[in-house]
């Protein structure tokens, strides 16, 4: 029984790190092989208050787009932005902008990415994938002393 749990939680674990892994690698890969469309900010809205860093007035924003795709329908999407009581400026004017989002699914979708973002995104797969190799590895040591003592 006690083999059974520790492979369960060894799939969970590997689950995990899958889902880290596919949203870690999601938006790079969609910035840089998605298809491109004009979009508009429809709405921006500041979440909570202040974010209590060490730089002072800095604030979560929600921010809601859409888009059109090639056959005319409109599609949306969803991203958070922190900046200052000024940001996010990305609907100022009413100007047109980026997004590139996934043909197959246009509900994937990043606005304005940027490679800044990477690195965050990285860290994350990283850690996904370390989620998905280190339950897995056979600790030698530990085989050993279990050897010894029976």
């Amino acid at each position: 029984m006690f083999l059974e749990l520790r492979v369960i939680t060894r799939l969970a674990l590997a689950a995990l790190g899958i889902l880290l892994v596919a949203w870690g690698l999601g938006m790079p890969l969609v910035a840089t092989f998605g298809a491109e469309a004009e979009g508009r900010v429809t709405h921006v809205r500041r979440q909570g208050g202040e974010r209590g860093e060490a730089v002072p007035n800095r604030y979560t924003y929600a921010i809601a787009y859409e888009f059109r795709l090639p056959d005319g329908t409109l599609a949306e999407g969803v991203t958070q932005r922190v900046g200052d009581a000024f940001a996010p400026r990305l609907s100022e004017g009413g100007r047109p902008l980026k997004v590139r989002y996934l043909p197959s699914f246009p509900r994937i979708s990043t606005l304005g990415w940027r490679w800044e973002n990477a690195i965050e995104n990285l860290i994350v797969a990283a850690v996904g994938s370390l989620l998905i190799v280190l339950p897995w590895r056979s600790r030698k040591g530990a085989e050993k002393r279990a050897r010894r003592q029976a």
